[in-house]
């Protein structure tokens, strides 16, 4: 490529990071305004700020994902366009160096007409590797998220359960949401998110508003499910350990229904890996002689023909 082709998209990856960097600073800006003023717990004045796309997008998704910090948002994009920009100049090095000239060349030499049928994938890595490289951070975000999830989906049950239990006792949410929590490791998403809670709590602001915001940071189905219902009876004033107890059942309910449900998936997962493993052993058993003996009786019809 010629030097003009790479100081362009050197020039554009820039304005992309300072574009991505100046997005950053303004939502940390917001955030630090909304600290100082306490988090007005004002819910219209929230969703002015959030209607404004200011922390949505990419930044909403790293919150969710558990990148809370004001600089997430600028260590995304720095590491995404570091890493494009490592992989162009990987892919110029090797195109300085002849280097993908040469594995075309020796991929088109294997006869039969396969090399010609193999170079455009070999030319096609070296920009499958960029777009690889580029993508090594929103595929970390993306496991942290799953991760996230499938640990907040494990710990829901049990704590709708004990929250169920303590509620019948005749102790009430907070009190029993304290006790659960106490008891409980404080590195657990879930644990963290409804320590928010109780820090918002504190802060003054009311119930209803505190519940929002934890499920709107979570922004999962099964406790979206569980905070509208508890919000849902603050409305109308309805028992607690009510709601507990049915959204305790719900639960159990879901996951036998789940776990059916992978059990029943378990054969249809297992095909892939039986005909990965076993049909080429089988073809090996079954067909291997006869491809021997046929490969030895052409050998020698070709050596009768070159000897005539």
């Amino acid at each position: 490529m010629e030097p003009a082709i790479w100081l362009g998209l050197s020039a554009l990856l820039i304005v992309l990071f300072v574009w991505a960097w100046s997005r950053s600073v303004r939502r940390a800006r917001i955030l630090e305004r909304l600290d100082r003023e306490n988090l007005d717990s004002d819910s219209e004045s929230i969703a002015g700020v959030e209607s404004e796309g200011q922390i949505s997008g990419i930044s909403g998704w790293l919150y969710r994902a558990g990148f809370r910090e004001t600089y997430a948002t600028t260590v995304f994009w720095a590491s995404s366009i570091a890493l494009l920009l490592i992989g162009f100049g990987v892919l110029f090095l090797l195109q300085r160096g002849a280097i993908i000239d040469i594995a075309a060349d020796l991929v088109r030499s294997i006869p039969g007409g396969v090399g010609n049928v193999l170079v455009p994938f070999v030319l096609a890595i070296p920009w499958f590797l960029i777009v690889l490289l580029t993508m090594v951070p929103t595929l970390t975000v993306r496991a942290f998220r799953r991760k996230r999830i499938g640990e907040i989906e494990q710990d829901l049950p049990l704590l709708l359960d004990l929250l169920s239990t303590l509620s019948q006792a005749g102790i009430g949410f907070d009190a029993a949401l304290e006790r659960v929590l106490s008891a409980s490791s404080p590195t657990r998403p879930l644990v963290m998110e409804f320590r928010n809670y109780q820090a918002d709590q504190l802060a003054g602001r009311p119930r209803i508003e505190g519940l929002r915001r934890i499920m709107h940071s979570v922004d999962i189905q099964a406790f979206s499910t569980f905070i509208s219902a508890l919000v849902q009876a603050e409305q109308v004033g309805a028992g607690i350990s009510e709601t507990l107890m049915v959204q305790a059942a719900d639960f159990r309910s879901r996951r036998r229904e789940k776990a059916s449900a992978a059990a029943m998936a378990v054969p249809t997962l297992l095909v892939f890996p039986m005909v990965i493993g076993f049909l080429p052993g089988i073809f090996l058993i079954f067909l291997g002689p006869m491809i021997y003996e046929a490969s030895g009786a052409l050998g020698q019809t070709l050596r009768g023909v070159s000897g005539g």
